[in-house]
């Protein structure tokens, strides 16, 4: 997009994004909350819609900001692409491992996305409200789960959506080097800079990641230590 440059970090329009997605997710988990059965229902349902739809931002921004890409950069493969379907469905679906792969994955993948973006273009570009929005969305759901529908993990529930982040990666980097693409970012790192930075060049920093990756999947899990059995937590579908 001609005249917008990339997002600073720390600027004034990352820190303007991140205060009104902290106010958003309040007033969801809030709602979430509610006394009101149907008030819980339909924030859990709309939540999941929001999503899904999340998606159709990030392909808008792609063709609105850089038309010259290649279609084979506009397909939703990006690990926050599955994410966003993933963290959809655990709201839907009443499925303990599903919800843990929700949590676990966003919260130490795409967190990481809010707190360092990589932006090729700030405000008020279609990029940056598509990237706070897709980001957003998941981080709320991640907390969504246990704060509003009372989902634990049980004991080595991390180590399961640990092996699905690293079997995506797997499976994600024939499809880079058949598309000359990057999803995940199996080939580079973030071209706007990002914690990988810090952990070598390729591919040393795709192992190198899987220390921290770990750790911090396991310090989740902490705040569940009294619940080692785990818990589905409730769904649309349950009276």
């Amino acid at each position: 997009m001609n005249g917008v440059p990339p997002l600073e970090f720390a600027g004034v329009s990352h820190w303007a994004a991140l205060a009104v997605l902290l106010a958003a997710g309040a007033c969801i988990l809030e709602l979430g909350q509610s006394y009101k059965k149907t008030v819980r229902n339909r924030t859990t349902f709309w939540l999941g819609a929001a999503c899904l739809f999340s998606l159709v931002p990030d392909l808008a921004a792609m063709l609105a900001d850089e038309p010259e890409k290649n279609w084979t950069w506009m397909l939703p493969l990006h690990f926050c692409s599955v994410m966003q379907v993933v963290c959809a469905l655990s709201l839907w679906i009443p499925s303990r491992r599903l919800r843990s792969v929700a949590y676990y994955c966003v919260l130490c993948a795409t967190l990481q996305g809010l707190v360092t973006p990589s932006v090729a273009h700030d405000f008020p570009s279609w990029t940056y409200f598509a990237f706070f929005l897709s980001h957003g969305v998941t981080v709320i759901t991640a907390l969504y789960l246990p704060l509003a529908l009372e989902w634990k993990p049980a004991r080595w529930d991390f180590l399961w959506a640990f092996l699905l982040a690293n079997a995506y990666l797997v499976a994600i980097h024939p499809v880079n080097m058949l598309l000359g693409t990057n999803y995940g970012f199996t080939v580079a790192t973030p071209a706007g800079g990002s914690v990988l930075d810090f952990l070598g060049p390729w591919p040393w920093y795709l192992l190198w990641m899987q220390v921290p990756a770990l750790a911090l999947m396991y310090l989740l899990t902490l705040p569940f230590r009294r619940y080692p059995r785990g818990r589905t937590g409730s769904s649309l579908f349950r009276h």
